[in-house]
């Protein structure tokens, strides 16, 4: 699992032990903070297996940042009004909680459903371990893993549709092999608005771009097993 460094590890148990030493309340809102924060280390592991330089790869935290801002822009504006915009962006921020010590784990990776989950739900329980209101966020990234409410479902969709806007933002910058990520997207992302906004990410930046001579995938990811189409 590739960090941006792995060298870290020693002096942040450090700071978890000195913090533990202080107030309670105080120690366990930094403690889950820097445990949190250590997504800002973790690659999407996905982009760096289709070729994506370590050095342009975003980081799970940038995923999850572009998840939330896709939240506030759009829940509980039109055509998604009825959505409770504050309930999916605290969904949006806790969604990728659960890969702090699990990893981004993909499907390539040879996991099988089960134990994915249970290596997230117990990172997760790591991290909020202590916190003065972590039962709420546990509730929120599970809520967001079963689809339990309308506003999970949406930040599901806003989850991939925030991957295939970043496989166009790497397309664009010349990274090939990016056909497969939106047509995962495509798979997942079906509310009309979501659905536009992807497919215009997407023919913004085929070959040919706007002109309409590109296709749906790239060409050098037409013999890709399905199962690999996802950025983490």
């Amino acid at each position: 699992m590739k960090r941006k460094s792995e060298n870290h590890e020693a002096a942040r148990a450090e700071l978890l032990r000195r913090l533990a030493l202080g107030d309670a309340g105080g120690a366990a809102r930094l403690a889950a903070y820097y445990q949190a924060a250590e997504l800002k280390r973790l690659y999407r592991q996905g982009w760096l297996k289709r070729g994506v330089p370590e050095s342009e790869c975003e980081s799970v935290a940038d995923h999850s940042f572009g998840t939330a801002i896709l939240a506030l822009f759009l829940a509980g504006r039109p055509p998604y009004e009825a959505l409770d915009r504050d309930r999916a962006l605290r969904i949006a921020l806790v969604h990728e909680l659960g890969e702090v010590y699990a990893g981004d784990i993909t499907p390539v990776d040879g996991v099988a459903a089960e134990e994915k989950a249970r290596l997230e739900r117990a990172s997760i329980g790591r991290v909020l371990a202590g916190l003065p209101g972590g039962e709420e966020y546990l509730a929120l990234w599970e809520e967001f893993e079963a689809g339990l409410s309308p506003e999970a479902r949406f930040v599901r969709e806003l989850d991939r549709l925030e991957m295939g806007l970043q496989a166009a933002a790497y397309r664009a910058e010349g990274n090939g092999r990016m056909g497969e990520f939106f047509e995962s997207a495509r798979r997942s992302v079906s509310a009309p608005g979501l659905r536009a906004m992807l497919e215009a990410a997407a023919v913004a930046t085929e070959p040919g771009g706007l002109d309409g001579r590109g296709g749906h995938a790239d060409a050098s990811d037409s013999e890709l097993p399905e199962r690999e189409a996802s950025a983490g």
